[in-house]
């Protein structure tokens, strides 16, 4: 049985928000395609900080307290930062 942070990682990762390079619809072009890595990495540091996954997969209608939950999750070194490394990892949790 999954806790009920690995069925947050989950569920952020089958919306598309912890995919490495989104879903298909973003591939399309699709305007309410799930944000990649870079999209979410807002000030471009190569990081993604708890506020920039926040206003990702808050657009997707993923709760404050989901996202705090994940954030923890898939920033496996806890460093306050997922690296595209943990964030392809975090999209295969599950």
């Amino acid at each position: 049985m999954q806790t009920r942070t690995a069925v947050i990682a989950t569920a952020l990762a089958a919306a598309g928000v912890l995919g490495a390079t989104g879903s298909a619809l973003a591939e399309t072009g699709h305007a309410s395609a799930p944000p990649t890595f870079h999209q979410m990495d807002t000030n471009k540091s190569g990081t993604i900080s708890e506020p920039e996954l926040r206003a990702g997969a808050q657009a997707q209608g993923v709760s404050r307290a989901d996202v705090h939950k994940a954030f923890r999750m898939v920033d496996t070194n806890s460093d306050g930062q997922i690296s595209k490394q943990e964030f392809v990892k975090g999209s295969r949790k599950g």
